[in-house]
């Protein structure tokens, strides 16, 4: 919003309050009417508006031109001058008033009292300043604060695609060296995966039954490289497929353990079960480890899927337990709808 616009704006809306307040006294002022006083009370409501309207705007700018500025003193001074200056004009102006309308009787406003009204005058029209104020600048931080998560969200997503992409590319390295022969399938079904990554960043959701296709698919790439000793178990159980999950959410664990299993021996074993209640979605992974295996905190992955986790399913909407036991390695994460 241009700078002009927004002084338009508030002109237009100063206009019209002060408008309301004119046809609140005149319905007061013809509901009371008395002829011999009529024209002085109006007068004198028009005169008091004014006077109302010139110390309420300069105490406006005493607002920002002083107590902003941490000038309190002269703030002080200053808004005790206007106020009784304020309230001196209103309890002079009914006798002025008669003296130039040539008019008798009336009302009688003394000193104090004027000076009463025009400080609850100030009160009340810089509370409704102030609060204004704390409503806007509530509104902008929280557009603020938006937009920042937003940012940090893109971010994240941007950190997932090269976390895939770099393990995808160390995989078909390793498929070169063991089976070179499966390479043009697995680069097929690579494009596959990356045209799902490109597509689903695109998006804040996708459906359950849609990331758990691109699962089986990552799972398929990943099994074309795996020795004889490697068992791989995949099962899906999904009543609601249509369910939306934010995408590539669950691949992070699932590439553990593809990194995590493959040992130079033994019997290597991956389980990854997904299934899916009217309350939510869970994902488990169990895979073989090394005996003597611990788990550094290495790379993104694991970060990065904690940051996304708290920024799409905040407090108890998910729990991630990781646990690793002599000769396997286990990850459940429970995401609530």
């Amino acid at each position: 919003m241009s700078k002009s616009h927004f002084w338009n704006l508030q002109a237009v809306r100063h206009g019209i309050g002060w408008l309301l307040v004119l046809a609140m006294l005149g319905v007061l002022i013809w509901q009371d009417a008395d002829p011999l006083h009529t024209r002085e009370r109006v007068s004198y409501s028009l005169l008091s508006i004014g006077v109302f309207a010139l110390v309420i705007y300069g105490h406006f700018w005493l607002l920002t031109y002083l107590l902003d500025r941490r000038r309190y003193l002269w703030y002080a001074v200053a808004t005790a001058t206007a106020i009784l200056a304020g309230g001196v004009l209103l309890s002079v102006s009914p006798r002025l008033m008669q003296r130039i309308l040539h008019d008798q009787g009336g009302h009688e406003l003394t000193i104090g009292l004027g000076v009463a009204n025009v400080a609850l005058g100030v009160l009340l029209a810089t509370s409704a300043r102030y609060a204004r104020r704390g409503i806007l600048s509530h509104l902008q931080m929280q557009q603020l604060r938006a937009q920042q998560l937003e940012t940090e969200l893109n971010l994240l997503k941007a950190q997932v695609n090269q976390h895939f992409l770099f393990n995808t590319l160390n995989n078909l390295y390793g498929l070169s060296l063991v089976a070179p022969d499966h390479i043009p399938e697995a680069l097929l079904q690579l494009a596959g995966l990356m045209r799902y990554q490109l597509d689903s960043t695109r998006q804040n959701q996708v459906t359950v039954g849609t990331e758990a296709e691109y699962l089986a698919n990552y799972v398929g790439l990943e099994k074309l490289r795996l020795r004889a000793n490697t068992c791989v178990e995949f099962t899906v159980d999904l009543p609601h497929p249509e369910r939306p999950l934010v995408p590539l959410l669950l691949l992070p664990l699932v590439e553990n353990c593809f990194k995590h299993a493959l040992g130079p021996g033994g019997q290597n074993s991956i389980r990854i079960c997904l299934t899916q209640t009217e309350a939510g979605l869970t994902l488990r992974t169990d895979n073989s480890i090394p005996v003597h295996f611990r788990p550094v905190p290495s790379g993104m992955g694991l970060p990065t899927l904690r940051a996304r986790l708290a920024q799409y399913y905040p407090g108890s909407r998910h729990h991630l337990a990781l646990e690793a036991r002599h000769n396997h390695y286990s990850a459940t994460l429970t995401l609530l709808f």
